[in-house]
C-alpha cells in the first residue's frame, strides 16, 4: 500500500548514478576540435618539441644543474681574484723597489 523509504532511496541513487554518466556519454559521441588536437599532440609531441625548439623538463633540470656548477665556480674564482690582486700589488711594489734602486 505505502512505498517504503528504502525503495525510494534506491531509485534516487540509481537516478544520480545515471546523471553522472551523461557528460561522458555526450562527450564520447560529439566530435570536438579539442579531442582531435589532443590526439595529434599526443602522437607527435616529440616532433613538435624539437621542431618548435620547446624546452622540456629535462632541459630545465639540466640547466639548473649547470647553473649550480657555474655559480660555485664563480664563487671560487672570486676568492682567487682577491688573492691574485694581492699578488699583483706585491709584484708591482717589488718592481717599483727594483726600478728605484
Amino acid at each position: 500500500m505505502f512505498e517504503t523509504g528504502s525503495a525510494e532511496h534506491a531509485r534516487k541513487s540509481s537516478f544520480k548514478e545515471s546523471l553522472a554518466t551523461i557528460p561522458q556519454a555526450i562527450d564520447s559521441r560529439l566530435p570536438s576540435m579539442d579531442k582531435k588536437l589532443d590526439r595529434y599532440f599526443d602522437a607527435n609531441i616529440s616532433l613538435i618539441i624539437s621542431e618548435w625548439g620547446l624546452v622540456t623538463r629535462y632541459d630545465l633540470d639540466d640547466l639548473e644543474k649547470r647553473l649550480d656548477v657555474v655559480s660555485s665556480e664563480i664563487g671560487t674564482l672570486e676568492k682567487w681574484r682577491e688573492k691574485l690582486e694581492d699578488r699583483a700589488k706585491n709584484i708591482e711594489s717589488a718592481i717599483r723597489e727594483l726600478e728605484g734602486s
